[in-house]
């Protein structure tokens, strides 16, 4: 799972769609092995958006970074507003992997429902 802090394209007007769809710097292998979904995030790491990504493709104008097409994840509504669990760092690009991606999932209210496990 990958996720983005979308503050400075929310600072230019973007929505929260526009932003999270911009060019993020990933590498093909990240994307191959974690891009199946993207969370935005905002200041202490408060999710403001969940999207399924539908498509992403490298602009190499802008480095090779990549742009997302991306569709309203309904699985992942009920982590809207919280705070997201975080690897450290400060680069606005992250991958949600191993212990935090644990906690990211063991934190939906219906997990039992997506798994199968009731």
């Amino acid at each position: 799972m990958l996720a983005v802090d979308v503050r400075q394209g929310l600072r230019q007007g973007h929505t929260v769609a526009q932003a999270a769809s911009r060019t993020w710097r990933y590498s093909a292998q990240t994307i191959a092995q974690h891009g199946d979904f993207l969370l935005a995030f905002v200041d202490g790491g408060v999710c403001v958006g969940v999207f399924e990504i539908l498509s992403s493709t490298p602009d190499t104008a802008e480095g090779s970074k990549y742009v997302f097409d991306l569709a309203p994840a309904a699985r992942f509504q009920w982590a809207l507003g919280d705070k997201l669990p975080m690897p450290p760092g400060r680069n606005p690009a992250r991958i949600l992997t191993g212990q935090h991606l644990r906690t990211f999932l063991d934190a939906d209210p219906n997990y039992a429902r997506h798994t199968g496990q009731d």
